[in-house]
């Protein structure tokens, strides 16, 4: 079962484990519905931004232990992490992102306890997801937008 491997992620999908056995090159959207959703939870650390600082080479002072000054998560990281459900969880492999608008309220720190979400919003020959990294604690969304999807038939 899934939440055995990843005891954070909660699916909303009773198709998930059809949608696991489909491969990329037999996708359908009959195997999803809008309202199907998945969600993680997910604290990053100083490390975590020090890893994806140095493979962007984005060093900015912000995303840096600087004293009294918590450090700041990058935007992008908090994307790669929204892309990583999409990609990997739902729809899952074969997902091809077309278009992504993006909204960052507020600022995400080193340390916080994030929720990552993406539901499934709209399902025809272009899918439709919503997401969101929320601090529940602190009830604070730093992260949110939509995307419009594609599932390749060949990559």
């Amino acid at each position: 079962m899934l939440s055995n491997r990843f005891p954070y992620i909660v699916v909303n999908n009773k198709n998930y484990q059809k949608i696991c056995k489909i491969h990329t090159t037999t996708f359908s959207n009959t195997a999803f519905k809008a309202g199907d959703k998945i969600r993680i939870q997910k604290t990053l650390t100083q490390k975590d931004l020090d890893a994806f600082s140095n493979l962007t080479s984005d060093h900015n002072h912000l995303h840096q232990n600087n004293g009294n000054k918590r450090p700041i998560v990058h935007g992008a990281l908090l994307n790669g992490l929204v892309a990583g459900l999409i990609g990997t969880h739902l729809p899952g492999p074969g997902t091809v992102v077309v278009s992504q608008t993006m909204k960052f309220p507020n600022k995400c720190f080193v340390g916080e306890k994030l929720t990552i979400s993406v539901e499934l919003v709209d399902v025809r020959k272009i899918l439709k997801v919503k997401f969101y990294c929320i601090v529940e604690e602190e009830k604070k969304v730093v992260f949110e937008g939509e995307a419009k999807l594609m599932l390749a038939k060949d990559y």
